[in-house]
């Protein structure tokens, strides 16, 4: 009887040992140590020359939810002295990284107005869970750099979505929003398309009469501009 035990005991104890083996290799944290950089080269395709005044911006973004832009986990912005391909090193922190998720770096270059010049349009991974490497981006033209410009400053517009409304008012690189009791200021981001403004848990996105606003987790789609909806 005491043989039964013990071996019964043996067998508890190896089954427990195996369990805490598979948690952690399905842990999703493994693999080699973050460095707390990203790194690589934006440029692009056409033989002309970066406009003295250009800025290249780019980000690292967690983009594991398909439904919703990415969250932001770390940007930097460049003013190169000299002609592309332009290096970058980016910082970020590693705790915020999970291993589970998926990452992607974008870039784009604005002139001195923000106005987009050239743009990322395919998704650029960071895979964390492999040993690093230079991460090379090859961005987009914007034919008409226009159509990108931002709202204009110190100007107030409401917005009515499905079943949400709100009031935007753009400043200088942010806006606020103006919510029943609270306002919310969110600082501009990248966007290849539009004035995007995000702190990373809630993003605004405008192009022209339209908008898309996420909070909470939440995705209010179908935002139009809605004047009758500012009161003074």
């Amino acid at each position: 009887m005491k043989f039964f035990r013990l071996l019964t005991t043996i067998l508890t104890l190896t089954l427990l040992l195996g369990g805490c083996a598979v948690k952690k290799l399905w842990s999703g944290n493994d693999g080699p140590a973050l460095s707390g950089r990203v790194t690589g080269t934006v440029t692009y395709r056409e033989r002309i020359a970066l406009p003295p005044d250009a800025k290249i911006v780019v980000s690292l973004e967690d983009v594991s939810r398909k439904d919703v832009s990415g969250t932001f986990v770390g940007s930097q912005t460049l003013r190169p002295k000299g002609q592309v391909p332009i290096a970058f090193d980016l910082r970020y922190i590693p705790s915020a990284i999970d291993r589970r998720h998926s990452y992607a770096m974008r870039a784009m270059i604005v002139d001195a107005r923000d106005e987009v010049l050239w743009t990322s349009t395919e998704s650029y991974p960071v895979l964390f869970n492999q040993p690093e490497q230079p991460i090379a981006i090859t961005v987009e033209r914007v034919v008409n750099p226009n159509a990108q410009t931002l709202p204009a400053q110190n100007t107030i517009t409401g917005f009515k979505c499905d079943d949400f409304a709100f009031i935007a008012k753009f400043l200088d690189s942010k806006v606020e929003i103006a919510l029943a009791g609270r306002t919310l200021t969110l600082p501009q981001v990248i966007s290849g398309s539009g004035a995007r403004y995000s702190d990373g848990a809630t993003t605004f996105w405008n192009k022209g009469d339209t908008a898309l606003f996420e909070m909470n987790g939440v995705s209010y789609k179908n935002c139009i501009a809605d004047p009758v909806a500012v009161t003074k």
